[in-house]
């Protein structure tokens, strides 16, 4: 494994030069939980590669990527704990189970490395509304567990990130990419991006934290994260001969940004009968244990009721198991209440085909109820 870490490392600082600060908080006689923020797609390769040899990590890993062949091998030999995705039809109890594993591993000395975003930005500060991850496992960590956070800095403006294409490229697309650019600058002449991994000892203040909400120990989080402004745009042009972002420019509105949560429709919702507003909201208020005076149709899901993926699965469940004329819309369209409720009466714009099996699962994950992520 020593070995593969060593080449990987090698054709990562051609392209990278990687400064690391504070790598003394990561001695510890115990267990660590490590908490980047997460810039770019290739930022959990960087982390775990240049602090390798000052800690060896186990990533919570996407299974879509534990899956592949080669990867699913090396990914085992560091023991990496691959975590499903809601949006591909993973349960709330498969969710549960993976956290459990990452409680028994910090019970076992493991060092854990997660993303509390558990996406990559789409703006350029770190946003971690309504995510549960890292929440719950510091409820439940050993007493030991030394937490740190990571400041990842220099990677906006990346093809990796998604201020470059809008988060459009797939992982594999990108690294073919990446490596079609390494040997096409005959590898020494690869220009260079300048990245700082800061890290910080926030064990004391997590422990501080985690005694209050959800919100606010998020909140916590991303003040850490962004306290030192945003991150800097800027992209490095990828072949020594040619300067291929002289005008590139940063993508209007970046899906998934806050300003396109905020950026929602204004429907007629005339027709909806009270009947249908009163049901979709009595199971809003049932799922978030909000008050249902503070939840009307105008109310943005994400960035004024704090869903998480759990939580829209479960919402677009209910509603496709109990309304006979729902719509299908993508789960990433539905944004406020309003989508809600034009989806209950089978009037969304955007429509996805559901498979009969597909039919049936949502009926039996109608009432998912617990939040983890």
């Amino acid at each position: 494994m020593k070995i593969v870490i060593f080449i990987y490392k090698y054709f990562l600082s051609l392209r990278y030069d990687v400064e690391i600060k504070g790598e003394k908080c990561l001695s510890h006689n115990g267990p660590i939980l490590l908490l980047p923020n997460h810039v770019a797609l290739i930022d959990p390769q960087i982390v775990f590669i240049f602090l390798y040899k000052y800690i060896k990590l186990s990533p919570v890993a996407s299974e879509k990527y534990f899956n592949v062949p080669i990867l699913k091998q090396i990914m085992k030999s560091v023991g990496t704990i691959p975590i499903g995705e809601v949006y591909a039809g993973t349960k709330s109890k498969d969710i549960k189970e993976v956290f459990s594993k990452i409680i028994k591993a910090l019970e076992k000395g493991q060092n854990i490395l997660i993303y509390p975003s558990g996406q990559i930005a789409r703006q350029e500060f770190e946003s971690i509304i309504g995510k549960h991850s890292v929440y719950n496992i510091v409820q439940n960590m050993p007493s030991n567990t030394k937490v740190v956070g990571l400041k990842d800095k220099g990677l906006w403006g990346s093809m990796w990130s998604t201020a470059w294409d809008n988060g459009e490229s797939s992982f594999f697309k990108l690294f073919g990419k990446a490596v079609f650019m390494t040997f096409i600058n005959l590898f020494i002449f690869l220009p260079k991006r300048k990245v700082s991994l800061e890290l910080e000892d926030i064990t004391k203040e997590v422990n501080i934290q985690k005694k209050m909400n959800l919100s606010e120990f998020n909140k916590f989080l991303e003040k850490f994260y962004n306290k030192d402004g945003k991150q800097k745009l800027k992209f490095v042009k990828h072949y020594f001969f040619y300067n291929d972002v002289k005008n590139k420019k940063e993508p209007d509105l970046i899906k998934g940004s806050l300003k396109e949560l905020n950026n929602v429709n204004n429907y007629d919702l005339s027709e909806i009968e009270p009947e249908t507003k009163e049901k979709i909201i009595n199971k809003i208020s049932i799922i978030k244990g909000i008050d249902k005076k503070n939840i009307n149709e105008k109310s943005k899901l994400i960035v004024d009721l704090f869903f998480d993926s759990l939580d829209l699965a479960e919402i677009k469940s209910y509603i496709s198991a109990n309304f006979p004329k729902s719509s299908n819309p993508p789960i990433n369209d539905l944004k406020s209440v309003g989508d809600l409720l034009i989806m209950a009466i089978g009037k969304s714009e955007n429509i996805e085909e559901l498979k009969p099996c597909e039919w049936r699962e949502l009926k039996s994950n109608a009432n998912l109820s617990e939040k983890l992520i």
